[in-house]
């Protein structure tokens, strides 16, 4: 599984999750919280409660604001 972390750098990372493991899963095992990213698997936004599924590509943005 890829990921893109907060910081702005990119850094790419396989990671072995048991097949079914939630997006909210992922990030409390990376010590992310979860109100400061979106996570994206396979180029769409998903929820904390998103099942990730072997060969899926995560990656996680910073939450912006603007208009």
């Amino acid at each position: 599984m890829r990921t893109e972390a907060l910081s702005g750098r990119r850094v790419e990372e396989v990671a072995e999750l048991a097949d079914g493991t939630l997006a909210g899963e992922l990030l409390d095992q990376h010590g992310i919280d979860s109100r400061t990213c979106v996570v994206v698997v396979n180029g769409a936004a998903v929820t904390r409660g998103a099942a990730l599924r072997d060969g899926d590509q995560v990656r996680l943005y910073p939450v912006q604001a603007g208009g």
